[in-house]
């Protein structure tokens, strides 16, 4: 008598043991070493001989509250033929990974009262994962109701669970710590930015690192204590007094630099000449004494500017893409050199007596810096909001701004505004000029740079309002957004005052971090894409629908993606705006080699079989 074929959400046999698909589909690159893990592969895993060789799925309800999903499952018996043809045909020995490396690889259901796996179907080359998902029975509807499980043993389940979902993402897991850390410099650089730039205008003090600590100094008095801790507070920059606009700055200007902000403009059109150079002085050293006033109004009227034009490109103008503008000059007059003295233009800019006007520009560049080695040299900052494309253009003409020696590093107002409002996606200048009410026209990059170092401290982060609506987000979005909190408690410490300056060198202005270009890739990519289908489709061809056609269950599977989609999209942005909630606090020391995953035992993406 022949057993009837199984169906649908039949239950698993007691005894039975299974593994979670995707953990299974990830086993040799992740518990595998070179060279047996490319002869496993090759024979058993790339190219479709994964799903060639068929599995039969069950699945189950985790029961998870973070869990919409049910995990899939395989019989451990297939799992166990597996290893046994790598035997025969390869005759290397493996095994199931050791359950204190990989709790989740191997699952047992034999204690009373927890739910069971459940039978789904064949997962072979004629039908897809996404396929055999879209045949569960939602969960109101599964057929197995276990009694009401006991607390030990509904425990022990939930624990199962979570670590079979663990080992289903232990290689997102592992990407995500690595993306993490590498948030967390990038955060951390903006921030130490802020601080030096404050350093620079006298809003913050430079950190003493040869004060002792009075609360650990044994000769301080008891009663001198509180002024010794208060004293020491401030020289680590962790308790900075309120600061008066109406007074000078409270501190020494650090190395009392000199800011400079270069803007080229070039024609729309290739070859894209050169038309416009403008160029601004910020001195310290007219600061001295000097109130910032409201915003800073009163340290921006310092700024010095001049405009030039180039002789050979003046009857060039923008007209079709952006709107030129190059008889509007609102700082002086403008001033006229050609393509060959444009670099000794500059570069008379950037020595004494910085930006000052002068009748003869042509005499500026003939002077070639004479005098120079009498004055010392001061330290400069190049100030910018996204400067790449004007350096390349100066070298374009015959100046490199980094190679000028006395030129310590680049301040970007992009990424000062990130680090005063906690933000990771830096607006346009504009944008930050609105907001500072400075107008809203590039020639305003240094009264931006003012504005932003005032405003932060002046007004810090609003931790307590951040709090309040984070408690208003989703609940199941909170574990993520606690991890990017986590980043920014990391990178934004209390105190410091930004450590020295990073050269130019070092800030890669050809080579930008990978983690910065990802969505400006993404997104050229998208338009490439798009463009490139509406180039085929004819003028009247409507797109269609993706919901209008296809069968029942395709187009089930298809809603629930979109609704999956919807929620991914949703937890990034609570991510966003939960991540600066404890970005200042003291950092907790977190294990990082936590959740890591060697080098050797990280699946490449194009591996997954599934």
């Amino acid at each position: 008598m022949t057993s009837s074929p199984p169906y649908i959400g039949q239950l698993a046999a007691k005894e039975s043991q299974f593994c979670p698909l995707a953990a299974l589909s990830k086993w040799p690159y992740r518990f595998i070493a070179q060279p047996d893990q490319g002869l496993i592969d090759k024979a058993f895993f790339a190219s479709g001989e994964f799903r060639k060789r068929g599995w039969t799925l069950y699945y189950i309800h985790t029961l998870l509250p973070s869990e919409g999903k049910p995990l899939i499952l395989v019989p451990a018996e297939e799992v166990q033929a597996l290893f046994d043809e790598i035997l025969h045909d390869l005759k290397l020995i493996v095994s199931f990974p050791k359950k204190n490396r990989e709790p989740g690889f191997l699952l047992s259901f034999t204690e009373e009262g927890i739910p069971r796996p459940q039978y789904l179907g064949r997962l072979d080359q004629n039908h897809s994962l996404d396929d055999m998902e879209a045949l569960i029975p939602r969960q109101k509807h599964v057929q197995y109701q276990p009694a009401r499980p006991h607390d030990r043993s509904f425990k022990a389940f939930r624990e199962k669970m979570e670590a079979a979902v663990e080992a289903t993402r232990r290689k997102a897991r592992a990407q995500r710590e690595k993306k993490k850390k590498e948030r967390i410099g990038v955060k951390q650089s903006w921030c130490e930015q802020m601080k030096r730039a404050q350093c620079y205008l006298g809003v913050r003090p430079r950190v003493n690192p040869r004060m002792r600590d009075p609360v650990a100094d044994p000769d301080v008095p008891p009663r001198e204590l509180e002024r010794a801790i208060k004293r020491y507070n401030l020289a680590q920059s962790t308790e900075l007094p309120d600061l008066d606009l109406t007074l000078p700055a409270p501190f020494p200007f650090l190395t009392n630099v000199v800011f400079l902000c270069v803007d080229v403009e070039a024609y729309e059109k290739e070859p894209r000449p050169v038309t416009e150079i403008g160029i601004s002085i910020l001195d310290t050293n007219d600061l001295v004494d000097l109130a910032p006033g409201y915003r800073g109004a009163n340290w921006m009227e310092k700024i010095r500017s001049r405009h030039f034009r180039i002789t050979e490109t003046a009857h060039l103008h923008n007209s079709e893409f952006v709107t030129g503008c190059a008889d509007r000059f609102e700082f002086g007059e403008s001033e006229f050199c050609s393509i060959n003295e444009a670099p000794q233009v500059v570069a008379s800019c950037f020595r004494p007596p910085y930006c000052a006007p002068s009748s003869n520009v042509s005499a500026d560049a003939d002077a070639n810096g004479q005098g120079e080695e009498e004055i010392p040299k001061r330290q400069l900052i190049l100030v910018g909001h996204d400067t790449q494309t004007d350096i390349r253009y100066l070298r374009k003409i015959g100046y490199d701004v980094a190679n000028l020696s006395n030129l310590v590093e680049a301040l970007d107002t992009g990424k000062l505004w990130c680090a005063w409002k906690h933000e990771y996606q830096p607006p346009s200048l504009g944008s930050i000029l609105v907001e500072l009410e400075l107008g809203n026209d590039a020639a305003y990059t240094l009264q931006a740079l003012i504005g932003l170092i005032i405003s932060a401290r002046k007004n810090p982060p609003n931790y307590e309002s951040q709090r309040q609506f984070t408690d208003r987000a989703e609940r199941e979005a909170r574990d993520r957004a606690k991890e990017s909190a986590d980043e920014w408690a990391v990178a934004d410490q209390e105190g410091g005052d930004g450590g020295p300056p990073k050269p130019l060198v070092s800030l890669g202005w050809e080579d930008q971090p990978a983690v910065l270009n990802t969505k400006k890739q993404a997104s050229a990519e998208k338009k490439k894409t798009s463009s490139a289908r509406v180039a085929k489709e004819t003028p009247g061809e409507e797109k269609k629908d993706v919901m209008s056609y296809g069968t029942a269950a395709e187009r089930a599977a298809a809603a629930r993606k979109e609704e999956e989609a919807r929620e991914v999209r949703k937890k990034k942005q609570q991510e966003e705006e939960e991540q600066w909630e404890a970005a200042d606090s003291v950092p907790n020391p977190e294990d990082t080699e936590q959740g890591s995953v060697n080098e050797k035992d990280e699946p490449g993406k194009e591996n997954d079989p599934t």
